[in-house]
């Protein structure tokens, strides 16, 4: 009769099974956690950490951030699931973003030129403006804070408005 010898004992062959599952091992054979025999499959799915993207087992090629690990094709932007190619990211509520789908969620998003405002900017009618964007809808000319018209959703320097309404 066949025995096989593992983890310091001595079984027969249809004794010798996961402990998860109850599956006898064949030629993959086994992995062991605690003086216990698990399938590959059970092991991952007990013991490896999880991918934060997907939740899948992480084995292999992975990259830690955000107090988590990550398979490599999983650390995207939430948003928009590009890659982050310059190697920076951002992150809010844990997850990570590229610095436009970041500063649309923070609401710091040029309502002149649809890029995020870093540094200075003005905020007018509840939207942020670089200051170079902060311009008038018929002249282009530059406004400033205090010295404008709000029409619909467009702002005009007063001599415009004076004009156009």
């Amino acid at each position: 009769q066949k025995v096989l010898a593992a983890l310091e004992q001595t079984w027969h062959p249809e004794h010798f099974f996961c402990a998860h599952c109850g599956k006898v091992f064949g030629d993959e054979g086994f992995l062991e956690r605690n003086g216990k025999p698990y399938c590959h499959q059970d092991f991952l799915a007990m013991f490896a950490p999880k991918c934060q993207g997907c939740e899948r087992p992480v084995t292999d090629n992975y990259l830690s951030a955000l107090q988590g690990v990550w398979h490599t094709e999983c650390f995207v932007c939430t948003e928009c699931l590009s890659g982050f190619t310059g190697g920076s990211f951002f992150e809010l509520e844990g997850r990570p973003y590229c610095e436009l789908h970041f500063h649309q969620r923070q609401g710091t998003i040029c309502h002149g030129c649809g890029r995020p405002v870093t540094g200075r900017c003005i905020t007018a009618a509840g939207r942020r403006y670089h200051p170079e964007h902060f311009v008038c809808a018929y002249c282009l000319g530059r406004l400033h804070k205090g010295t404008f018209h709000e029409r619909g959703d467009k702002m005009y320097c007063q001599p415009c408005h004076a004009k156009l309404f």
